[in-house]
């Protein structure tokens, strides 16, 4: 299956005149694009597809391929970095870290990190490979969001194959194969595991709906938004709620609900049906 909401992360390699972003644009949820591969390669067409992604209302992070060989050259990565994306405001910024290019990556990528935060990323992530995971010893901790690669079968589709090296991730590339309609060649695709959907992706049409809601059908109240997590009781068709937040999960939009004793329970408002539509 193709999780639900589609997460893309695209570079130079899809070229924008092979791209029908409009129909792209239906399909995904969001787009984490990249913006250059170390210091001195600036992506071809990052400022494209950022522009084009924005146009037809598709949140826009960016994510750099991290290749600094010293302390101070992880800051100058960085800030070149941020330079080169601020004026789009993306909604994440990820560190892409796939290489070893200095001896201690868990010291660099923190420095890399750090030196983000100072420039004003509000929000900056690591996306690190499931089997350098452990070798590196990132301090991920430190980072507001984690996304590890696991392919599996890598036919496009997810599987169940997820990463072995941590269990505490929130995006899982879970393809490189995927396919779209609108671009013909291969495409990497992303699930979100863990989180509010707006705090990586932002504010969206699907995730600021009206405060009340009420059922056309009878819907099952749960204490997570998995159609398999337990159930808290039976809401009839009719009934009325009142919703905090939205977030995607199954492909379904789920409603947020604080109870009288502190704790959250989720209910399926709809199915999803591309961004900022369900039903």
């Amino acid at each position: 299956m193709i999780p639900k909401p589609i997460i893309l992360d695209i570079s130079e390699w899809q070229l924008p005149s092979q791209m029908n972003y409009d129909q792209l644009a239906k399909q995904i949820a969001g787009v984490i694009i990249r913006v250059q591969y170390g210091s001195n390669y600036v992506d071809k067409h990052y400022q494209t597809h950022l522009r084009e992604f924005q146009k037809r209302g598709i949140p826009t992070a960016v994510y750099a391929w991290v290749r600094g060989t010293s302390l101070n050259d992880m800051e100058q990565e960085a800030s070149d970095f941020y330079q080169r994306a601020k004026a789009f405001q993306p909604v994440f910024w990820w560190m892409d870290v796939e290489e070893q290019s200095m001896a201690n990556m868990r010291e660099g990528c923190e420095r890399y990190r750090a030196k983000l935060k100072q420039l004003g990323a509000k929000k900056v992530g690591v996306y690190v490979a499931n089997h350098l995971y452990q070798q590196f010893n990132l301090n991920v901790s430190k980072f507001d969001g984690l996304w590890v690669p696991t392919y599996g079968q890598n036919n496009g589709q997810y599987t169940g194959a997820n990463p072995t090296a941590t269990n505490a991730y929130h995006l899982h590339q879970y393809t490189s194969a995927g396919m779209l309609q609108g671009y013909a060649g291969e495409l990497d695709l992303s699930r979100l595991v863990k989180g509010e959907w707006s705090f990586f992706f932002g504010e969206t049409s699907a995730s600021k709906p009206s405060n009340q809601f009420e059922f056309s059908t009878d819907v099952y109240l749960r204490k997570a938004a998995s159609t398999n997590a337990a159930s808290l009781a039976l809401l009839k068709k009719g009934e009325c709620v009142l919703i905090e937040s939205i977030q995607l999960a199954e492909g379904y939009v789920w409603g947020k609900q604080k109870r009288i004793d502190g704790s959250f329970a989720y209910v399926a408002l709809g199915e999803w049906r591309g961004y900022g539509k369900y039903i």
